[in-house]
């Protein structure tokens, strides 16, 4: 009985580490909020581009 309930324990703390490990580490890969915005920026300036490219060959 002492037995299961030391498992149990492990078990569950291993659990609640991986848990808590992947918690933090799931922004890391994120880029700041100021590359998000620059990459947003050129998206939409080219999209402009396109379309401006678009009405001048009478798309």
């Amino acid at each position: 009985m002492s037995t299961a309930i030391i498992v149990v324990v492990i078990v569950l703390s291993l659990l609640i580490g991986i848990i808590m490990s992947l918690r933090s580490s799931a922004k890391t890969g994120m880029p700041s909020e100021e590359v998000l915005k620059r990459a947003t920026q050129h998206a939409r300036e080219l999209d402009a581009q396109e379309k401006a490219s678009q009405e001048r060959h009478g798309e």
